[in-house]
């Protein structure tokens, strides 16, 4: 029976059309992970060939460019057209990140989560999560700064700040986007932190989260904290974790236990 290939790059026999399988296509980004980590395959230098690579894991090559693509997306490798997929670099190093008795989530070490990049200040109707956990209506507005985090030149956790329309008419130093203590502000308009509620769940990433963190396929830890201030919520903030670059521990038994959805 004759082979030919298709405009959509999978490969044809007859009219069977030969689909990446994915547990091979896992195996294919573990084992090129492992070696860019390694340094087999240097920073500068390409991959071999995809006829090459599916030679070498006894797979077609739809499941070697399958298994390629969470590297893209991880910023381990670039496509180049023509030419094949280049390496950036090798994996960050995981580290060790502590959730605090006050629901704060800081590198071991450090005493405040750093400013963070890439800040970015935005008024707009709030998800269903933040609604419920700022207990307003379906349709409330909300302000948010989002700001993302690095260590060692990669992106590790994104946050996300927001506080109910009327907070941010009455602080109105939040809209700016500049970089502030968002609690301490609230406290000088009178608005200080009373009780404090935190929680620690994990999850998929979305395609928005999984590209900013440049986590592929990999689960995310979600951190929700609330402030109140007389039993009202002023505030919550959401940070959301790369599971592949840290390591998430306790610092003290009264934080509540983590769960999983």
């Amino acid at each position: 029976m004759k082979q030919f290939r298709a405009r959509s790059g999978l490969r044809r026999y007859g009219k069977m059309c030969v689909m990446p399988n994915p547990l091979q296509q896992d195996r294919v980004t573990a084992e090129l992970r492992r070696g860019i980590a390694a340094g087999t395959f240097e920073p500068g230098t390409f991959l071999p060939s995809g006829r090459e690579l599916a030679a070498r894991f006894g797979v077609v090559r739809n499941t070697v460019a399958a298994g390629i693509a969470p590297l893209v997306e991880e910023g381990l490798v670039q496509s180049l057209p023509k030419r094949g997929y280049r390496v950036i670099g090798a994996p960050a190093a995981a580290f060790e990140v502590t959730w605090t008795q006050e629901g704060l989530l800081l590198p071991v070490g450090d005493e405040q989560l750093d400013r963070g990049e890439q800040l970015r200040t935005e008024r707009l109707q709030a998800p269903q999560v933040v609604a419920d956990l700022l207990q307003g209506p379906e349709e409330m507005e909300v302000l948010v700064r989002s700001t993302v985090h690095h260590r060692a030149g990669a992106p590790w956790a994104l946050r996300q700040f927001y506080v109910p329309q009327s907070v941010a008419e009455t602080v109105r130093a939040l809209s700016a986007p500049t970089h502030v203590d968002e609690v301490r502000l609230l406290s000088e308009h009178d608005l200080d932190e009373t009780d404090l509620r935190s929680r620690w769940s994990t999850r998929a990433a979305d395609d928005g989260e999984a590209r900013l963190l440049r986590s592929g396929p990999s689960p995310v830890h979600a951190i929700q904290r609330t402030g109140f201030h007389d039993e009202e919520p002023v505030y919550c903030e959401l940070l959301t974790v790369n599971t592949s670059r840290v390591f998430l521990s306790q610092s003290h038994r009264s934080v509540r236990e983590p769960s999983t959805s």
